[in-house]
């Protein structure tokens, strides 16, 4: 089970979307650029990679606010760009949950891993309170059926909700994988939640970190 842990100061959520076909180009250098920005006091939670359609990056890291960006950056940001849109968006959130990654759980791309992890969006509607009030319900019991919680962030400006959890299969079996899940009475209370998301998506993910 991977480990919660309270990240200091500010949680970043950094996303964009890699080029099809340029994803064996852009993963080293993105490990390079991670080894530089975490040598400046910043330190990545967590990284997953959608494996579903076009690779969308969803990278987390925290640090002290107004650290400075290395020299080496822009080189490497240069030799990066023709490999990804220019899509990326990084935004200040608001941590409900997060963890780090345990052996198995995470890897470089195309290792076998123990379990996937399901990337989850919502667009929220109404009240942020209410809606985590219910979530907040919901974790637990994901839990209790075997999905664990990943990380959960908010971003309440741009009312959107990031999260994820981990799935012991594959894509093509979590449909029926969480049906006792929805099945469950406890969880059948919780349809609620619906009420707040104008719209949401879900994506299988590998875990590199």
């Amino acid at each position: 089970m991977p480990a919660t842990v309270t990240p200091a100061t500010v949680l970043v959520l950094h996303r964009f979307t890699v080029k099809p076909g340029h994803l064996g180009a852009w993963e080293p250098l993105f490990e390079q650029r991670r080894a530089l920005w975490d040598a400046q006091g910043w330190h990545t939670h967590r990284v997953f990679v959608e494996t579903d359609a076009e690779p969308k990056v969803t990278w987390l890291y925290s640090g002290a606010a107004g650290t400075s960006t290395p020299v080496e950056w822009a080189e490497l940001e240069q030799q990066t760009r023709p490999h990804v849109f220019g899509n990326a968006l990084v935004r200040m959130v608001n941590v409900e949950f997060l963890t780090e990654a345990v052996p198995g759980e995470a890897g470089p791309l195309g290792a076998e891993l123990d379990r996937i992890a399901i990337m989850r969006r919502y667009s929220i509607v109404g009240d942020w309170d209410d809606f985590l009030g219910i979530w907040r319900r919901i974790v637990p019991l994901r839990e209790r059926h075997g999905f664990h919680c990943l990380f959960a962030v908010a971003d309440r400006e741009k009312d959107m909700f990031t999260w994820a959890f981990d799935f012991a299969g594959q894509w093509e079996d979590f449909g029926s994988g969480q049906r006792e899940y929805y099945r469950d009475p406890e969880r059948v209370a919780l349809r609620g939640v619906f009420d707040h998301m104008a719209d949401y998506s879900i994506h299988p993910a590998h875990c590199l970190v």
